[in-house]
């Protein structure tokens, strides 16, 4: 049986957009990812649930307000594109964000450390207030309506003007009050009038939950926890997590005054609170990730030629003759190359601006995010249990390969005319033997990432008395460029 939301959607957006799939479905209705004919760009589209839709006041309501959010641009907001009614039917066209929601991250990979709780509650901070100041309140900031884009990590607000009445039907009512339980300001719950201020203290609570993974108040029933929301003081995140900063804690805890007037005033004020703490991860200059990559890269191949070199002077018999001769000169010229590369690469970077103090702190602000990286990922469930198995593998497999040298060396005959001789079975024992050390030395290698020596070498040259030199000197000639 076919899908008849889909065959309605199909049937009236065709020529204008074309529907790939399905990305969710929920007592809110349906999503489907399209692509925009006439644009050629990938696009949302959320069908409304046609018990919503067929009524006209809700109808005209859902369309009033998402005609006014599609007036919002900034980008930690999920765009509307346009409103399409056909029939029965009432869907909205929004910009495809390839991502999560927190709640679906938060479950992989668990709650969010200190630097990206930071980001997350600035990035929202900075639409709120966008949007508050051109008198949009979003009345239901939660979790699941917020989209963690793929690959930057960037937070972007979904619903904007369409959250109130999308889940009026398993939302909780006390009076008129709209919202969602777990992140209901108590103005809501009480069914008073809001402002901004209600969205500041849902995204205390949204805050609460990304540090702790849960919401600040839990409860058996929708009644009790807006009783909670009204009357008890919400805990403190370093309460549950003590290693959490004090001052993120006490911004969070601001935002979940009862009063509105103690919270944060504006979006903009809460964003301002956050970046005075200093958390977020530093930007690294492309130019100046760039530059450690390739520092990296070259002292890389000036080992590897090293090693090379110094195999073949000591190993090789034809060392000391002409031949010899010119491989080292060969290797020498290789090596002034990749030097004189890399000194090039000092006199561009001179030339744009930096100094050796932005490699240096370009290189920490690396360093921060590898190390970041990484912890997520050992954080990741299912990332750890890989890591568990190819230690397990890897462990076997070294201790197999590690039996098998000494049963090898004692299948081998020496003495023989022709040197070293080894039967069949020896030969089948010394094949599987090295491969299961080959096995163990490539597992054991893929640890999680790590900032490379070769890294941290670099940086360390350059923050030494000698890159200090080669930067200033760099700067010397620029400024006499500069001067003729």
């Amino acid at each position: 049986m076919g899908d008849p939301i889909r065959e309605s959607l199909e049937k009236s957006v065709a020529g204008h957009y074309a529907i790939v799939r399905e990305l969710g479905r929920g007592g809110m209705g349906a999503v489907f990812l399209a692509t925009d004919l006439t644009l050629d760009r990938e696009v949302a589209i959320k069908v409304l649930p046609p018990e919503l839709a067929a009524q006209p006041a809700l109808r005209e309501r859902f369309v009033r307000e998402a005609k006014l959010a599609a007036s919002l641009s900034h980008p930690n907001i999920v765009h509307v594109h346009a409103v399409e009614e056909h029939g029965a039917l009432l869907a909205f066209v929004m910009q495809y964000v390839d991502g999560e929601t927190l709640t679906e991250r938060v479950a992989r990979s668990g709650p969010y450390d200190a630097q990206d709780c930071a980001r997350l509650l600035q990035d929202t901070a900075w639409a709120l207030g966008y949007a508050h100041a051109r008198g949009i309140v979003h009345r239901d900031v939660k979790p699941d309506n917020l989209l963690i884009e793929r690959g930057t990590g960037r937070a972007l607000i979904m619903d904007f003007g369409i959250a109130r009445q999308e889940r009026a039907s398993n939302l909780t009512e006390v009076g008129h009050s709209i919202g969602t339980p777990h992140y209901m300001s108590p103005e809501q719950a009480a069914a008073e009038q809001v402002d901004g201020r209600s969205d500041l203290y849902s995204l205390g609570c949204v805050g609460f939950f990304a540090a702790t993974g849960k919401p600040p108040f839990e409860a058996e029933s929708a009644h009790k926890l807006l009783m909670q929301h009204l009357t008890v003081p919400a805990p403190v995140v370093a309460t549950v997590r003590p290693e959490f900063p004090t001052g993120l804690s006490a911004v969070i805890a601001r935002a979940l005054e009862k009063d509105p007037a103690a919270r944060f005033a504006t979006g903009e004020a809460m964003a301002d609170a956050i970046g005075a703490l200093q958390l977020r991860t530093r930007e690294v200059a492309p130019l100046l990730r760039l530059f450690h990559q390739q520092t990296a890269q070259s002292l890389q191949a000036l080992l590897m030629l090293v090693i090379i070199f110094n195999a073949f002077w000591q190993f090789s018999d034809k060392a000391t003759t002409i031949f010899g001769s010119m491989v080292a000169v060969l290797f020498a010229t290789v090596a002034f190359t990749i030097v004189t590369q890399a000194l090039d690469r000092v006199r561009f970077a001179v030339r744009q601006g930096f100094t050796v103090e932005d490699v240096r702190a370009a290189f920490g602000a690396i360093a921060d995010e590898v190390e970041r990286g990484r912890e997520q990922l050992v954080a990741d469930p299912v990332e750890r249990g890989r890591i568990t198995r190819r230690k397990r593998i890897a462990g076997v497999c070294g201790f197999l390969g590690g039996v098998s040298l000494p049963i090898m060396f004692k299948l081998v005959r020496f003495g023989g005319p022709r040197g070293p001789e080894i039967d069949t079975t020896g030969s089948l024992v010394m094949l599987l033997g090295t491969i299961a050390i080959g096995v163990a030395i490539a597992l054991w290698t893929q640890r999680p990432v790590r900032v490379t020596f070769a890294q941290r070498t670099a940086n360390r040259i350059w923050v030494s008395r000698m890159g200090r030199a080669i930067f200033a000197r760099a700067e010397r000639r620029y400024a006499a460029e500069i001067a003729r």
